[in-house]
């Protein structure tokens, strides 16, 4: 080999290490996907989960176990497809290409990105509403919703802040909460349980009495079990910013989910077998008048009887809840860029270099902005919005999708990457479950909201959208055969 050939080696072997340099770590990518769950879990939902099912009471965690299983299996579908497309942008990127890039794949992408403006958004500001809500138990004035929706803006222009630097930057922050998140889990598993009573988790005798009460209790439950583990594949949002990403996201997605569904299911034992249900849970039912006090608060209180100890516990979850929250936002806002970056979206989202080591700031400012009209509402709104609209398009669709493009897509046409056990198994039971919880949502003709309704309306319209922009395009499908539209041909400077 000549001397002139091994030193264009060694230079682009130089260029690749110092690519991978300015990328997430494992450490990093692992403490991005557990800040994000640990932050939007228990420590919020534990007594609206309990108060959510008919009659109230920890039989909950029969539903929010499931809910756990359900997505154990996802984080397979997650590492599966992550590893195979290591790209900014996550189900994006992952429904494009399952369903076929240039055909289904066109809408059912297109409407990934059309719900993502409600549940992304949502997901966030849920995490900002916690946190006013938790610091009402320093003063009765936060009661008052002009200060609650105050606080929850704060909180967002401090994230902000945060997010606007170098993604190196934003990858130690999150290693420093996601520690400060660690000793909030140890600390109330080891407290609850020091001081654990059987009888206070005892289930109603009149919980289980008919298979419909029972599949009630489930529906009602589950919702809040996928709300808390949301998070464990944040860092496929950003699978372009992390280090040797075939091998780190899926290790970094099922690790952290099958390690902190275990965690929450000790946290929910241990929290509600020293503080008995019945002493908290009707200040978290639709008709309380005023804003009820965070769990965690409630629980270092009865279990030491210090206010003191109570207020630093208190702050100490705050901060828990924004780095999940830190967490969350920095993913979602490579979505719309990939978006952009592949002709699906505006081009204002598009990357102006593919060598940026900060945040799009487009998309950063967007979704900020999207973030703060949910800041506006009730928390069990948001988190209902959310799950709803998350489900259906991403869930379900990533599932589906895997299983279609695995049989149709001849093996040694595949990209490489890892491979789930027991395939197709983990598939249909992550579909059964959460196109239940999806039916289940909350209805007008259940006599409740119009969630579902609206969250139908919605889709609908989104590919009405879908279809009025591919006809002015002339992309699929309505493209002319063999011949490209503009859209398409532009689209390829963004690509990767």
């Amino acid at each position: 080999m000549s001397a002139g050939v091994q030193a264009q080696i060694k230079k682009a072997d130089v260029g690749g290490d110092d690519a991978e340099k300015g990328k997430l770590t494992l450490l990093q990518a692992v403490a991005m996907n557990t800040m994000n769950m640990f932050g939007t879990g228990p420590l919020i939902t534990i007594p609206y989960c309990i108060a959510a099912v008919d009659p109230m009471g920890p039989h909950a965690m029969l539903g929010y176990g499931i809910a756990c299983i359900a997505c154990m299996c996802d984080s397979m579908i997650w590492g599966e497809i992550g590893s195979m497309w290591p790209d900014n942008g996550g189900s994006y990127v992952y429904l494009r290409e399952l369903y076929g890039r240039e055909t289904w794949g066109r809408m059912v992408s297109f409407m990934f990105v059309w719900q993502f403006f409600i549940s992304g958004p949502a997901e966030a500001a849920s995490g900002f509403i916690a946190i006013a809500e938790y610091l009402v138990y320093f003063s009765p004035d936060t009661i008052i919703y002009g200060y609650r929706v105050l606080i929850s803006l704060s909180m967002l222009a401090i994230c902000f802040v945060l997010m606007a630097r170098k993604i190196t930057d934003i990858g130690i922050a999150a290693l420093v909460m996601s520690g400060i998140t660690a000793v909030a889990m140890a600390y109330t598993i080891i407290s609850g349980f020091s001081d654990w009573h059987a009888d206070y988790i005892k289930t109603p005798p009149e919980a289980f009495k008919s298979a419909s009460k029972t599949l009630w209790i489930i529906a009602a439950a589950t919702r809040f079990g996928v709300y808390d583990m949301t998070g464990y594949y944040d860092v496929c949002f950003m699978g372009g910013e992390v280090q040797n990403a075939k091998k780190t996201i899926p290790l970094s997605c099922v690790a952290t989910c099958c390690s902190v569904a275990v965690i929450y299911i000790l946290v929910y034992v241990a929290v509600l077998g020293n503080l008995p249900w019945t002493s908290f849970v009707d200040m978290y039912v639709d008709d309380y008048d005023g804003v009820p006090l965070g769990i965690m608060s409630l629980f270092t209180e009865n279990r030491f009887n210090s206010k003191a100890l109570a207020y630093f516990v208190t702050i100490v979850v705050c901060i828990t809840i924004f780095g999940s929250t830190f967490a969350m936002l920095c993913g979602f806002v490579f979505i719309p860029v990939s978006a952009a970056r592949d002709g699906y979206f505006f081009s204002a989202f598009a990357p102006k270099s593919q060598n940026s080591d900060a945040l799009p700031v487009v998309s950063l400012c967007t979704i900020m902005g999207l973030t703060a009209m949910w800041c506006f509402f009730s928390l069990d709104l948001v988190i209902d919005a959310m799950t709803t609209m998350i489900v259906l398009v991403m869930f379900c669709g990533q599932s589906a999708g895997l299983v279609y493009y695995r049989y149709r897509m001849p093996l040694e046409d595949q990209p490489n990457g890892w491979r789930m056990p027991l395939f197709p198994l983990p598939c249909i039971i992550q579909f059964i479950i959460f196109f239940f919880i999806f039916i289940t949502t909350d209805s007008a003709i259940g006599g409740g909201d119009p969630i579902l309704e609206l969250s139908i309306a919605f889709l609908f319209l989104g590919a009405f959208m879908f279809l009025a922009r591919s006809k002015y395009h002339q992309t699929w499908p309505f493209s002319p055969k063999n011949e490209r539209s503009e859209i398409e041909k532009n689209s390829e400077q963004y690509s990767v």
